[in-house]
């Protein structure tokens, strides 16, 4: 019995409920046989991408009248309407191109992919003529066909006869200021303008060549007499001259600064010509300060002296009244005046002293100027 046990384990019917069955491979994964032909399997994906352009060449195939619209005809216009300025051909390449490719789109001709190409193609094309277009209609030449085409109306040509007819009123010059201003006024503000400045070298231009000629270091001296006391603003109060005179005074009216307070200063100028230039007398600028209060004052007794019939004094000789003017004798001055309380003399030194025009070209008279504040006469030549 123990003998027959093991010819009964090699049976092949031994153990047969423990033993897993095979899974069988799909067909589809069983690798082919050595030499089997596989040539089916590459070509597959050469067939695909094939398949639009065979679709492509089968649409075209379809559609013969459009694709030669879209590959040839429409080419050539777009050249045509570019090169020949033409605006009715530029039109009729825009009018066939949209045509073309609706009708493409509606039809369903070509492949999508070809279809999306040729319609950015052609909108690209009709944008540039487009601007073509716009081009041309902004020309002079389009501009001038189309007034020939469209005349004006007779209102037009009445309104515009009526303009040709009226003079063109042209506009009046405004007048510069400072073209109202003489020569020596002009020169004067220039030497005013380089003082604010302290602009020594400036100044010294404006200056008389005989005051420069006759003055040691005159540089020197105009630092020390002008930057002491530097203008913050001026304006010419008065100007009885006139450019045909070799000399003149200007009245300036001047602030200055004064310790902590602003103040103003009266300078009669005197200006002098040299080889048809006015320039100043630095001898001249010299600061009297100006007194509101007494100046009305003194206003007001002038306007009643006026208006006070007074008896003319009995001269000698009747034909040749006799003239009397002042000056300042006890502050030395450098004017003589017309009026006895002058304004452009400091109210301290009132009333001036008087004496006899007769005695202008004396000795002790001869280097006084004529104050043109007051309106004091000219001095006359020696031998009238």
């Amino acid at each position: 019995m123990n003998s027959n046990r093991g010819q009964y384990n090699d049976s092949p019917l031994f153990n047969m409920k423990s033993k897993k069955p095979e899974k069988k491979r799909p067909a589809a994964q069983e690798q082919p046989a050595w030499g089997q032909n596989l040539q089916p399997r590459q070509n597959a994906g050469w067939a695909q991408t094939q398949q639009p352009n065979e679709e492509t060449a089968q649409g075209m195939k379809r559609h013969v009248f459009l694709s030669v619209v879209l590959t040839l005809v429409l080419p050539a216009l777009f050249l045509a309407a570019l090169i020949v300025p033409s605006n009715a051909l530029r039109w009729a390449f825009l009018a066939v191109t949209m045509l073309s490719v609706l009708a493409m789109w509606i039809l369903g001709a070509f492949v999508r992919s070809a279809r999306n190409t040729l319609t950015a193609v052609y909108a690209a094309l009709a944008m540039v003529i487009g601007i073509a277009l716009f081009i041309n209609q902004q020309s002079p030449e389009s501009l001038r066909t189309i007034a020939a085409q469209n005349p004006p109306s007779a209102v037009q040509q009445d309104a515009q006869a009526l303009a040709d007819a009226q003079p063109a009123e042209t506009p009046e010059p405004t007048a510069d200021p400072s073209d109202l201003l003489s020569e020596a006024q002009k020169r004067l503000n220039g030497f005013f303008e380089a003082w604010k400045k302290n602009q020594i070298q400036e100044i010294l231009k404006y200056c008389s060549p005989a005051w420069i000629n006759s003055t040691t270091a005159p540089t020197n001296v105009l630092f020390q007499s002008l930057s002491g006391n530097i203008p913050l603003d001026y304006s010419v109060e008065d100007d009885s001259g006139s450019d045909a005179s070799a000399s003149r005074i200007i009245t300036v009216r001047a602030t200055f600064m004064d310790g902590a307070e602003t103040r103003d200063y009266r300078i009669n100028a005197r200006m002098v010509k040299t080889n048809d230039v006015w320039y100043i007398d630095p001898n001249s600028l010299d600061l009297v300060p100006v007194n509101e209060a007494a100046e009305q004052q003194a206003s007001v007794q002038n306007s009643m002296v006026i208006n006070t019939t007074i008896a003319p004094a009995v001269t000698e000789d009747p034909n040749k009244p006799k003239v009397v003017v002042y000056y300042n004798k006890a502050g030395k001055g450098k004017y003589y005046h017309a009026d006895r309380v002058c304004p452009a003399v400091d109210s301290q030194w009132w009333p001036l002293t008087e004496f006899s025009f007769d005695l202008i070209n004396s000795q002790e008279f001869k280097n006084l100027l004529p104050c043109q504040k007051c309106g004091a006469p000219a001095r006359p030549s020696v031998g009238q």
